[in-house]
Parts: C-alpha cells; sequence; structure tokens
C-alpha cells in the first residue's frame, strides 16, 4: 500500500468516527450544505488515477486525462465528461473543522449511454460516483474517497485562465443592459427557450494594462445553428463597457501577437448554418473589429486560444434575466 493511501486511511478512520454516515454501506439520502458556499463551487477537474486499497488491484489511471473531467458548478450542479459519455446531476458537500476536507457525496446522475472504445473508466466511474462519502482537497488535487475503503478517485484541478465560471453580477448586468427584451416574459421552458447562460474570460488585447472581456453567451436566444453571439468589453472602474458583439460565433477565441490600431487581431471558427468550416479573422480599425481574411479551417491560426475547452450549455454560468 502505498504511503499516501495508508495515510489517507487514517483519516477516514478518524473521519468516519465522527460522522458515522460516512460508514453507511448504501448511497444517502442526506441533505448537506449549499454547495455555492465552499471552496470546491465554481471548480474544473480532470481525473489522474483511481487508488483502491486493495493492493492486489491497486492503481488505476487514465489513459488521458482530458478525457474525464468535472465541474463543480456554483449551483450545486455538476456536469462530468466520461470519455465519449456525459453525466449531469447535483453535489454538495459539508466541510469539517477545516474547509479542505469533509463529507462529500453526488445526487443522482442522469449519464448518456454511449459505447466508447476501450480502453475506458466511463461504466466504471459511474458505477462508483453514487458512493462518495468525503473529500480532501490538497496540492491542486482533489481526493474523493468510497464508503468502506473502497478506494479513492484523485482529480487535478484545471488551471486554464482563459476561461472562467464563476458569477460576475457587474458583468451580467452590462450583458443585460444590451438586451432589454431578455426578461421572464420570454422566458417559457415548456417551448424549450430556458435562461441563458454565459463564461467569459480575461484578455489584455491592446497591452494597455487593463483587461478586456470575452463573454460568450449560451442557449436558445442567443444562439444558431452557426454558433452563440460573442461580447467584448473593457474593464473599467464603476463595471463594463462595450467594446463589440458578434453574432453566430463559435469559441475558442484566438489572439493573434499580430496587431492593427494597437489591438492584437482575434480568430475563430465559422461552421454550421450553410456556411463552408472557415477560420475568420478579424482586426481592429481604431473603433472596433472588423472582418479582414478567412483561411481553411485544416490548419489552426498561430495564438493563444481563449474560452477554449470542453463546453456544455450546462457548464456556463445562469445569466437571470431582466425583471
Amino acid at each position: 500500500m502505498t504511503d499516501f493511501r495508508f495515510i489517507f486511511k487514517l483519516f477516514l478512520l478518524a473521519f468516519t468516527t465522527l460522522h458515522p454516515l460516512l460508514a453507511s454501506d448504501t448511497p444517502s439520502n442526506v441533505t448537506l450544505e449549499p454547495s455555492h458556499t465552499n471552496i470546491l463551487a465554481g471548480t474544473k477537474w480532470h481525473l489522474i488515477e483511481f487508488q483502491s486499497m486493495d493492493d492486489a488491484q491497486g492503481i488505476k489511471r487514465t489513459d488521458d486525462p482530458s478525457k474525464y473531467t468535472m465541474n463543480l458548478h456554483e449551483d450545486g450542479t455538476v456536469t462530468m465528461k466520461l470519455n465519449c459519455n456525459i453525466a449531469k446531476g447535483t453535489w454538495s458537500i459539508k466541510e469539517g473543522q477545516s474547509p479542505i476536507s469533509g463529507q462529500f457525496q453526488f445526487g443522482k446522475l442522469a449519464t448518456t449511454r454511449a459505447f466508447c472504445p476501450p480502453p475506458s473508466m466511463d461504466v466504471f466511474i459511474s458505477m462508483q460516483v453514487p458512493y462518495i462519502r468525503s473529500y480532501l482537497f490538497k496540492d491542486e488535487k482533489l481526493y474523493l474517497s468510497l464508503m468502506a475503503d473502497g478506494g479513492i478517485f484523485v482529480w487535478k484541478k484545471d488551471t486554464d485562465e482563459s476561461m472562467e465560471m464563476k458569477a460576475d453580477p457587474k458583468l451580467e448586468t452590462a450583458i443585460r443592459s444590451l438586451y432589454p427584451d431578455y426578461n421572464d416574459k420570454l422566458i417559457n421552458p415548456i417551448y424549450g427557450v430556458k435562461k441563458a447562460r454565459y463564461v467569459y474570460g480575461h484578455v489584455d488585447l491592446n497591452e494597455d494594462g487593463n483587461s478586456e472581456v470575452f463573454v460568450y453567451l449560451m442557449g436558445s436566444i442567443f444562439c444558431g445553428t452557426g454558433g452563440c453571439n460573442l461580447l467584448l468589453f473593457t474593464e473599467e472602474e464603476n463595471g463594463y463597457r462595450l467594446i463589440d458583439q458578434f453574432a453566430t460565433t463559435r469559441i475558442p477565441v484566438i489572439v493573434s501577437n499580430e496587431k492593427n490600431h494597437g489591438w492584437k487581431n482575434i480568430t475563430w471558427l465559422k461552421s454550421g448554418g450553410g456556411y463552408p468550416s472557415l477560420y475568420l479573422t478579424y482586426m481592429f480599425n481604431g473603433k472596433h473589429y472588423v472582418e479582414t481574411q478567412s483561411t481553411s479551417s485544416k490548419k489552426v491560426p498561430e495564438g493563444k486560444p481563449y474560452l477554449s475547452g470542453e463546453l456544455t450549455f450546462h457548464d456556463g454560468i445562469p445569466l437571470e434575466p431582466n425583471k
């Protein structure tokens, strides 16, 4: 048995003494704390390995950590990518004496059932996660332990700074001001019209030391077959000011080192909506960005991608409508 597994086993023994719930061998219906109040809310992870407490089974590592990701949203929902499948549900925790450890549990997860080519851990993970009972956050890793010494899932924190998923009230105010018709009357889940969601990323496009912000809106209200609305704000002392907006875009946004009028060029892939797949490049003309050229989709343009990575609608931050 590895040293860490031995130490973690001692931690579990002490913790289950204080919390008998963790020693139970059946899924629990106990309600834990609202997820948005703790240090794990709004974080994204990718799976490194599963550590069995049975030395005969040992450690099971993923063949590619990017195939297995977990988004712990601030609203208490979770989205997991399990190789070729997606799982959605809820999560909650109850902190111990320190916020870095305590009880952890998932609610019911709805999982797609595609057959993923081997080797794949999707079925194994789906079967085990309902029995997770505790967590330990240490050295940018999250250790989720199964009940009754069943094993430990080890997740590594995603530190990609190109996309943020924590709500920004001032940014939401700026977004809503652009769309006065986005209100409660427009939302109708019966007809598939849900509240929109958004993600955003900070970038200094003109290298003046102040951040610009890309905002990608998601949902049927702001999206079509060719993509969704992209907004570009600059951050000011009292909020955000709109620089430009683009309809039917796809992410990621690629930011080039090449400049025009002191602002970096930006590029993204245009596809769908009856259009051929092409990379469109926009240059700043002194007031706003204008499309200047298109290139083949077979070669990714040089630059740093923003708003990148696997993203589903449920990964976005809920955008409350105008009242």
